[in-house]
């Protein structure tokens, strides 16, 4: 039970951690319709990556925002297969 805690937290931190640097890179990232950035925007951008769902209605324009989501979305696939190497042991 404390793996699964322990990995909750560490997707939970990743996301949070994410939508930071999301943020701090915001002039990296375009959005399909012209309205404002929030941070619930970097936000839901990082949770949709970080599910492995996709990219949300923002998308990286410059090398910087794409390699902050390479990064995010190869940390989630290498904590994805570790998870399920430690829960068939």
């Amino acid at each position: 039970m404390k793996i699964v805690i322990r990995t909750v937290v560490f997707h939970m931190l990743c996301i949070l951690i994410f939508a930071g640097f999301y943020y701090y890179l915001k002039d990296h990232f375009q959005r399909q319709i012209d309205e404002k950035f929030t941070v619930l925007d970097y936000i839901l951008l990082s949770t949709t990556i970080q599910a492995g769902v996709g990219i949300s209605d923002i998308y990286p324009i410059s090398f910087y925002g794409k390699i902050v989501m390479i990064v995010q979305q190869i940390l989630m696939i290498f904590t994805h297969v570790f998870t399920l190497y430690i829960f068939n042991l």
